[in-house]
């Protein structure tokens, strides 16, 4: 499998690795998981502006159409400076499940908003509904313009203008929301079949993201580490020196190797035959690396690892966090091992 960027590619990745290292210093990003959760994302706007709203989005609605492979090459780079927008839950799932609904004006009026920047739309897994009244929690609700979520077999799309709401961070700084909502005002985009293509597109398209945001953070993390062991110094020379560290060291680097080379062929292999396997496969991996590389970089780097100070903390916290989102690494195992 050739996993050679185009030129498109390589520009589009250079500018988001651009973005990052001008706005996503660890400053910035400390100051911004202090304001309210319900706070405008930091750089929503500049997401808009390179198109990495549209990159889901259909062309024919005024939106990019990329392919799975891009949205994770987006993921990967952005990953790398602490994620805090909802771009995995907006632009790559919702705008996903959007996608494959029929074209209706509910569904083109969303997903060019999205495109543009000026809504956010989450998907929402596991809504709770009686009495004609939506109660959920998601990702990114305590910012979220709508939600998109399937009630039995009809996909609905609910403003949530007038939803009652509790909102919070995640112990990773990452925004969250509870509310509840009338479903009157949900519109129905998609029924039967089409409804079930569009959530296990977005349920799909997000663990794609997740992967690939966690293989980036999971990179800079292995970068504060690598830059710790070269300046701590121990008997006269930095401590990185010493074989037993640079092993271990090592052996993290090809763990974040496998889990990106999984996760690229997963991206491009996602709407084949064997996509699902191949998904399930690179989410192992993913869990497989990121807890030891975040468990491994707090032990390298000491007591001091620990510290709100310093970027790794946080940077580690948020590795579990995506573990913990992605869901259980046995259960995905055995799906696994079920489907050879």
């Amino acid at each position: 499998m050739d996993f050679s960027l185009s030129e498109d590619q390589s520009m589009f990745v250079a500018s988001c690795e651009r973005l990052v290292r001008e706005r996503c210093g660890f400053e910035a990003r400390h100051a911004a998981v202090r304001l309210p959760a319900d706070a405008p994302p930091p750089l929503w706007r500049e997401f808009a502006q390179l198109g990495l709203t549209a990159l889901r989005v259909p062309e024919e609605v005024g939106g990019l159409g990329r392919p799975p492979i891009d949205g994770v090459l987006a993921a990967q780079a952005l990953g790398r400076g602490w994620l805090l927008e909802p771009f995995i839950d907006c632009a790559l799932a919702a705008a996903t499940a959007l996608a494959r609904a029929p074209r209706g004006a509910a569904r083109d009026a969303a997903l060019v908003a999205i495109a543009e920047g000026s809504s956010i739309v989450v998907p929402l897994a596991e809504p709770r509904i009686a009495a004609c009244t939506v109660h959920g929690t998601a990702p990114h609700a305590a910012v979220a313009d709508a939600v998109i979520f399937a009630n039995g077999e009809r996909l609905c799309l609910l403003p949530l203008a007038d939803a009652e709401r509790t909102n919070w961070r995640q112990f990773d700084g990452t925004a969250a929301g509870e509310f509840t909502c009338s479903l009157e005002a949900a519109v129905v985009l998609a029924q039967g079949r089409d409804c079930a293509a569009a959530m296990a597109g977005a349920a799909a398209m997000a663990r794609l993201g997740r992967i690939a945001e966690g293989v980036g953070l999971a990179r800079a993390v292995l970068d504060l580490t690598a830059d710790y062991l070269r300046t701590r110094r121990q008997f006269g020379q930095p401590i990185g020196r010493f074989q037993a560290l640079a092993h271990r060291m090592a052996d993290l680097a090809i763990r974040c190797e496998q889990a990106q080379s999984l996760l690229l062929a997963a991206a491009m292999k996602l709407d084949a035959a064997d996509g699902a396997r191949a998904l399930d496969a690179a989410q192992w991996m993913a869990h497989r690396a990121l807890r030891s590389i975040g468990q491994e970089a707090i032990q390298l780097h000491g007591g001091i690892g620990m510290t709100d100070e310093l970027a790794v903390s946080h940077y580690v916290k948020r590795l579990l966090a995506i573990e913990l989102e992605l869901g259980d690494a046995d259960t995905t195992l055995a799906r696994f091992a079920a489907a050879a």
